[in-house]
């Protein structure tokens, strides 16, 4: 029996590609020009030219280096923090959708925020993506939670019932707003299999039996009340007497 995937990981790939071209553009005008700057030197060697040339290399070369150390440390930075933050999770009850949100630092620790969508299948009303115009964009339309908070608040649970529940016992019942519509955007990388899995479990949603409220009689047998004897055992015993005298 095949079962759908359930839990689908920040697509980080994204972020290596977007720095390649980024580097292309940026260093082969700086390779052009040292390699312009250079050949010019050669034919006025020893002439203030050639020096100031010299000059436009190293400078170039430097701003390079610095340029490609912080769009590497940026990127890496990105990649691990999506793809811990990062993630869309189906459980039986609903969805959520989380999301990196940025980070700052408060009293020298550093604080890492979420943006948090609960989807709950009871208040889903629709599941949309157009694979012609944008593949890797998936949006629902419903009743949802949002949250923006410290990460560290943010933990959730599966309760017995199937049905979330947030560490942080207030998030329960307040600390969001209600939004009618979440779109997730370039975030999972191509979203049809998740569609897939989205209306997958959102049939075995509708298919959960309703749930009974709970009868203490069903699980409790009403106690008998015990037939009253004598300490004389012979008036126990069945009579045929008619002597009513």
């Amino acid at each position: 029996m095949h079962i759908e995937k359930y839990y689908f990981h920040a697509d980080v790939e994204k972020y290596s590609e977007n720095l390649r071209r980024l580097l292309v553009i940026v260093l082969v005008p700086i390779f052009t020009l040292c390699t312009f700057c250079s050949v010019n030197i050669v034919l006025n060697f020893r002439s203030n030219f050639a020096r100031f040339l010299m000059i436009v290399i190293l400078a170039s070369v430097f701003c390079g280096m610095v340029f490609t150390f912080l769009a590497v440390y940026i990127t890496d930075k990105k990649k691990r923090r999506h793809a811990r933050y990062t993630f869309f999770d189906i459980i039986p009850y609903g969805m959520v959708y989380s999301e990196y949100a940025g980070e700052f630092t408060r009293y020298g620790e550093r604080v890492i925020l979420r943006r948090l969508y609960y989807i709950p299948f009871e208040k889903l009303e629709s599941v949309f993506r157009d694979p012609k115009v944008a593949p890797h964009d998936i949006c629902f339309k419903g009743e949802m939670r949002e949250y923006f908070l410290e990460t560290d608040r943010l933990g959730y649970h599966i309760n017995e019932d199937g049905k979330i529940e947030f560490d942080s016992f207030e998030l329960n019942t307040r600390l969001f707003s209600t939004v009618n519509t979440v779109t997730v955007k370039k975030r999972l990388g191509n979203t049809k299999r998740l569609e897939r899995s989205v209306l997958y479990y959102w049939e075995q949603f509708k298919s959960i039996p309703e749930k009974k409220p709970f009868d203490i009689s069903n699980f409790v047998s009403e106690r008998r009340r015990k037939k009253l004897k004598t300490s004389n055992a012979a008036l126990e015993k069945p009579s045929f007497s008619r002597n009513w005298k």
